[in-house]
């Protein structure tokens, strides 16, 4: 299918381009600044992660992690030589496109009862909605899908193509159990809410890229914590 040329680069570089490079830092470094601020808790994602660069001899893992993810995505940006000029327009159309992802999310919300719109989200919340947009994405979308379509690819010769449905479907069980302490006992509606939002946000990594994805999953839990 034939797209609109602008439309084709807005598609193209909010996946792999400098607006989604910029938006990945600017959740980043808005977490680390907010998270400094109001001293709050980090998510057990975020955790994990600072966990394994403790383990790395790395101490103070909490700003760390945070500078590392932005100078990954630089590099990664300049490795692709990619260029940084683009339209501002397609930073507010990430926006929309994402406060738009969050409509099937928003849904699944009310299901159990999560979300309480028009409230006011403090800044100790938002700090929380950035950690666990950012950190949860890179754990269940990006490391967990790229690293098992590595070992699907490597060790049973299965196409990343042919086996991205089962990663998607995998990525949103694990969400859901991620998720399971937040639930009242063993909750059935809950578990398969939270199943299929994280599959939602994994459709959302293979299609559009992990900035959509991770802006997506920020707004929602705004919505979340709004209450």
């Amino acid at each position: 299918m034939n797209l609109p040329k602008n439309l084709e680069r807005y598609l193209l570089e909010t996946k792999i381009g400098a607006p989604a490079t910029l938006a990945l830092c600017g959740v980043a470094g808005g977490h680390l600044v907010l998270e400094q601020i109001t001293n709050t808790m980090p998510t057990l994602a975020q955790d994990r992660l600072q966990d394994f660069l403790s383990l790395l001899g790395l101490t103070n893992a909490s700003p760390v992690l945070a500078i590392l993810v932005i100078w990954l995505c630089l590099l990664r940006h300049h490795q692709q030589k990619r260029s940084w000029r683009f339209s501002p327009w397609f930073m507010i159309a990430m926006g929309m496109e994402a406060a738009l992802c969050t409509v099937p999310l928003f849904g699944l919300g009310i299901l159990i009862g999560a979300l309480v719109p028009y409230a006011t989200v403090e800044i100790g919340g938002l700090a929380l909605a950035l950690s666990a947009g950012l950190y949860e994405e890179l754990v269940f979308r990006l490391l967990l899908i790229e690293a098992a379509a590595h070992v699907c690819f490597t060790f049973l010769g299965m196409s990343r193509t042919k086996v991205m449905p089962y990663l998607i479907g995998l990525s949103g069980v694990l969400f859901a159990c991620y998720h399971a302490p937040l639930l009242d006992g063993f909750d059935v509606t809950g578990l398969l809410v939270y199943t299929l939002g994280g599959i939602w946000l994994a459709v959302l990594y293979r299609y559009r890229g992990l900035a959509i994805a991770v802006l997506t999953h920020v707004f929602y839990d705004i919505l979340v914590l709004a209450q």
